[in-house]
């Protein structure tokens, strides 16, 4: 079975703790509620339950057992295993009702004969004549809805037909239950090995060698690379059984505890990490506060930026140079869930603290009297310390102050042997919870040798409104965020030649740079797409020299991120700032207005959130046009989701509007109106794009008009 990683996701979810065993090595795959922790070679992650998981887990737990496929289905009837092992395929389908949800209908053996017979061709075919000619004529007459209706329906005929026969024109023949189910669990189980992948290549990797699919699937171990996994709570499987349950369990040894072997949290990983480049002004403001913590007076650090500026990797660098001037760091993660968990950055830490202590006796003492209150922010903790006595009980407003002392009594406690970098990342998705301890701590650091360094993505604050009064106190306290934008043009070029080991062509990092606005996962992300669609060296493997990047080809991770802040906008504003993505980079009020048919006060309802998102910046290089994307690839991602005849209908639209809005100075907008007129295809008359041609000013591209009998077609 093949992977393919598409995004990863450095930031990993809280550590789990288990006991060291000498071998085989370790891992991790336990069902918590609606997620699994998932665990290998000192990394953990969490995913969201699905079936596959289920698959999954079954499997690991019985090494080199071959289960057939209809009794994965079947949710392995007919084992009796304890409650514990069923727990991990509880979400198995089970019985022929829950094999038809899965897709999955056992009607007998053999196949169902031709997927499509000869008469249901031929209906096909002539069905598929039919729309074609219907989407020229709904093209002709301007009817969006009816075209994109057609193309559409093209789009599922063609893909019957394809699935009905194969290259060779042999008609391929309808499954059998066996095979159904074969193609069903093939497909869940490489889809959630695929999502293992993202979150860690090196676990994906082994599981994609490791797991069998077919007609039997199992788990067959890597001698070279064994591993028990641990399915409960706390413990792995042990290797070796007693001979009776009747025996008594050992009598308890009295040993020091030694450290156990953890799952890390905050420890970044150095694979695959690109040149560090630029950032010299946040680079000196966060030193400066490191090296005034050494002296001992401690503050707090607020990096705010959109996604992908770099707010992790520029924490994770100053972390490092702290930890090489005598500090410890630990980092702490946010999480976006629908019901947030709180404290969970702190919770993160006092687990990833306990991973790096000596032992489990040195950390039990000096957790001291505040273990009570630890354990409350870190449940794990009692696992691990069965003797933690229960906290005080007092009222909630009592209770959640004497906690809140209680940690800062421990960081200032920690503060006395060494002196401490706490990196608390994506604030924006933090509960209240998280924030007040945030603020508490920062009140009581001034005379402590501690920073904290948090981050957090501007544009998200309306959405969090404690986020809003956590900034404005820590305004207050003189902690002033500092706001990270792109990075300059010549540490793109620097980015460039560290990723392509060359000096890169101006042209290319022009055209990186105005694509990406200089953020640095964009930047990567860019050239890596460009590279994999062979648009960067020719064959003899250097630079080309007609590098071009596509309207809508923006690189799939780049797309996610995009989108799921677009997620954030109703339909209404969608369809707006779509609009304003047609018109161009850069676009003017009354032109949208036009076009978007939208009530002109809610149409600036909608521009001024999209500024507070950072979406649309005011362009005050061109007064003619004061409204601008800020960047080209969230204007690429709004056009990547309207279908092609929307898109050529809404050029149309802009080009009737420019004439109607600017008649007499239409001249002037000749080139801008030609080029939408391209853009609209059929949707406009081939000749009035001709009468453009002459009134195009010196400068913009030179378009000919080509006439056939069946399509226009425009060559720049």
């Amino acid at each position: 079975m093949e992977t393919q990683t598409q995004y990863r996701d450095l930031k990993t979810a809280p550590a789990t703790v288990f006991q060291r065993t000498s071998s085989p090595g370790q891992a991790i795959f336990r069902k918590e509620g609606e997620f699994w922790t998932i665990g290998y070679a000192r990394k953990s992650f969490r995913l969201k339950d699905t079936k596959g998981l289920g698959y999954l887990a079954h499997l690991l737990r019985h090494p080199t057992a071959e289960f057939h496929v209809l009794d994965l289905a079947n949710g392995t009837a007919g084992q009796r295993e304890d409650d514990e092992i069923n727990q991990s395929v509880r979400g198995l389908p089970a019985a022929n009702d829950d094999l038809d949800k899965a897709g999955i209908h056992v009607a007998g053996l053999g196949d169902a004969g031709e997927m499509l017979d000869d008469q249901a061709k031929v209906a096909y075919r002539h069905r598929l004549s039919e729309l074609r000619e219907e989407l020229e004529e709904a093209k002709e007459v301007g009817n969006v809805e009816r075209a994109e209706q057609a193309e559409q329906e093209i789009d599922a005929l063609t893909r019957e037909i394809s699935r009905a026969v194969g290259l060779g024109g042999r008609d391929r023949r309808a499954a059998s239950a066996a095979e159904r189910a074969r193609q069903s669990i093939a497909k869940t189980i490489k889809s959630v090995v695929e999502r293992i992948a993202q979150s860690d290549p090196a676990l994906g990797d082994l599981m994609s060698r490791s797991i069998k699919t077919g007609y039997f699937c199992s788990y067959q171990p890597d001698p070279a690379l064994p591993l028990a996994w641990e399915f409960d709570a706390t413990t792995i499987e042990p290797t070796e059984r007693r001979t009776s349950s009747s025996e008594p369990p050992p009598a308890p040894i009295h040993q020091p505890q030694t450290s156990p072997a953890l799952l890390e949290v905050s420890p970044f990983s150095l694979e695959g990490r690109t040149a560090f480049v630029g950032r010299e002004s946040e680079r000196s403001t966060i030193r400066a506060a490191i090296d005034r913590a050494l002296a001992g007076h401690g503050s707090v650090v607020m990096l705010a930026g959109g996604p992908g500026v770099g707010k992790t990797r520029l924490a994770m660098e100053m972390a490092e140079y702290a930890s090489r001037v005598g500090f410890r760091y630990l980092v702490g993660h946010c999480y976006e869930r629908e019901e947030r968990y709180p404290f969970l950055p702190f919770a993160e830490i006092i687990e990833s603290n306990l991973a790096e202590a000596e032992s489990l006796d040195d950390f039990r003492r000096r957790m001291g009297a505040n273990a009570a209150e630890l354990a409350q922010i870190a449940p794990s903790l009692r696992r691990v310390f069965p003797d933690i006595p229960q906290p005080l009980e007092l009222p909630p407003a009592q209770m959640r102050r004497h906690l809140f002392q209680s940690i800062s009594d421990a960081v200032g406690r920690a503060a006395l042997t060494r002196s401490q970098v706490y990196v608390v990342e994506d604030l924006h998705w933090a509960d209240e919870s998280t924030l007040a301890l945030l603020i508490h701590l920062a009140s009581r650091i001034a005379q402590l040798p501690v920073v904290i360094i948090g981050t957090y993505r501007d544009g998200y604050t309306e959405s969090n409104p404690a986020l809003v009064r956590t900034l404005e106190e820590l305004i207050r306290m003189g902690v002033r965020p500092l706001k990270m934008g792109g990075l300059s043009e010549d540490a793109v070029a620097q980015m460039l030649h560290g990723l392509s080991s060359r000096e890169a062509p101006e042209a290319l990092v022009r055209l990186i740079f105005e694509e990406s606005q200089g953020y640095p996962f964009f930047v990567e992300e860019v050239y890596q797409h460009l590279v994999e669609e062979r648009k960067v060296f020719d064959e003899a493997g250097q630079f080309r020299t007609d590098i071009k990047i596509a309207e809508t080809e923006v690189p799939e991770s780049v797309r996610l991120i995009i989108g799921r802040r677009l997620e954030r906008l109703d339909e209404n504003e969608k369809q707006a700032l779509t609009a304003a993505a047609v018109i161009g980079r850069s676009f003017d009020f009354k032109l949208l207005a036009a076009i978007s048919r939208i009530n002109v006060d809610e149409l600036f309802t909608i521009i001024e959130k999209a500024q507070r998102m950072g979406i649309i910046v005011a362009n005050s290089q061109q007064p003619e046009t004061p409204f601008c994307f800020a960047h080209e690839l969230v204007r690429q991602t709004l056009l990547a989701g309207i279908s092609a005849p929307r898109k050529q209908h809404l050029h149309a639209e802009v080009a009737n509007a420019i004439e109607g809005l600017y008649g007499a100075d239409v001249n002037e907008r000749a080139g801008e109106i030609a080029q939408h007129l391209l853009k609209a295809e059929s949707f406009v008359d081939g000749r009035r794009r001709v009468s453009y041609q002459k009134a195009i000013p010196t400068g913009w591209p030179h378009l000919t008009f080509k006439a056939g009998a069946k399509e226009q077609q425009w060559s720049q």
